[in-house]
């Protein structure tokens, strides 16, 4: 068997010996199979299918909770009397502890509010709870928030196609060291993408500094050619502690792909240049970048980020892309 010598990214097989293409397949099926078994039986361990076993499922569960109450409560008919059995929940979990993490400040206050758009009349663990407990000082807005077309249109008065189509995957960046402002911002922006039940499951962790960057970047194959220009890499994490049934098994991957473009399209925003390296990696280098990083065995490895800052000029790939019609179907017929 002859192997081109890779250069980024996949080797590219040249077998030609019939029994050396049957070995290949069976090593290719094998190591599909190890990680399909290596990502379920991880959610399996982690995630909240049966009861809340850790903090972080509490925290999950009581975001979620808190999210079903303010989402009866933004209806165009919104009406009292909705989400008794959650709101009980929530007040237990807010009781058992729960109300000292950040996740319990945002119930705590969706349920204060909640109560309030009940006049009072609510299951009496909660108001047991809310009697208890004397409100906490002032926080970030809970419930619901009225906005107007006005407002966004003003918000969003800008060319949104444009903005996307001058992204593009850089590979060639400044010397200048990234801003740390800059990846505050970033961050900041991404916590606005959407996340099931606003669980808020992804966390960032970037590094900046040169020797750290490379002891990073040396488990993700497609980086080779230019990773020593990187001002920054982040890796994006899922944690799988927030999960809760079979259904969610590929959630943390729905979620971390919001929020890494979110975070990418916020970069870019920042005047910074951004490159996606993806994590389609067997579980063998999987584990490797988590020795390296020190994860927990919970959190779930969605992408990794290069980023830095832009030269004066600089060459990219066209990356034409197909007809729009070859992704958009409009009112395609139903069977």
């Amino acid at each position: 068997m002859t192997v081109q010598k890779p250069e980024a990214g996949r080797a590219v097989s040249a077998t030609t010996s019939p029994v050396a293409r049957l070995g290949e397949a069976l090593k290719v099926e094998a190591r599909f199979w190890r990680g399909v078994l290596y990502d379920a039986w991880r959610f399996r361990r982690h995630a909240w299918l049966h009861r809340a076993r850790s903090g972080e499922n509490r925290d999950a569960r009581m975001l979620a909770d808190a999210h079903f109450l303010e989402y009866g409560m933004a209806l165009r008919e919104a009406r009292t009397g909705f989400g008794f059995a959650r709101a009980t929940r929530l007040a237990r979990d807010l009781r058992d502890a729960g109300h000292v993490s950040d996740a319990g400040a945002v119930g705590d206050s969706t349920l204060r509010v909640w109560a309030a758009f009940n006049a009072g009349e609510v299951p009496e663990e909660v108001a047991r709870y809310l009697a208890d407990r004397a409100a906490p000082g002032a926080s970030e807005a809970a419930g619901v928030s009225h906005l107007d077309r006005a407002g966004i249109a003003k918000a969003t008065d800008f060319d949104y196609l444009a903005f996307a189509g001058s992204r593009h995957s850089v590979r060639r960046f400044g010397p200048d060291p990234v801003p740390e402002d800059k990846i505050r911002r970033a961050a900041r922006a991404a916590q606005h993408a959407p996340s099931s039940c606003n669980r808020q499951t992804c966390h960032l962790r970037v590094w900046t500094e040169r020797d750290l960057i490379d002891r990073v970047r040396v488990h993700q194959a497609g980086n080779r050619t230019f990773g020593d220009e990187l001002g920054g890499i982040a890796v994006i994490t899922s944690d799988l502690r927030h999960w809760e049934h079979p259904g969610e098994r590929y959630q943390a991957w729905i979620d971390g792909g919001l929020f890494a473009m979110s975070f990418v399209h916020a970069l870019h925003a920042e005047g910074l240049g951004t490159c996606m390296l993806n994590w389609s990696v067997d579980v063998g280098t999987d584990k490797g970048l988590r020795a390296t990083l020190g994860l927990d065995d919970a959190q779930s490895v969605i992408v990794l980020v290069g980023f830095g800052t832009l030269p004066d000029d600089l060459t990219v790939c066209a990356s034409p892309r197909l007809p729009v019609e070859t992704v958009l179907s409009m009112n395609p017929p139903l069977t």
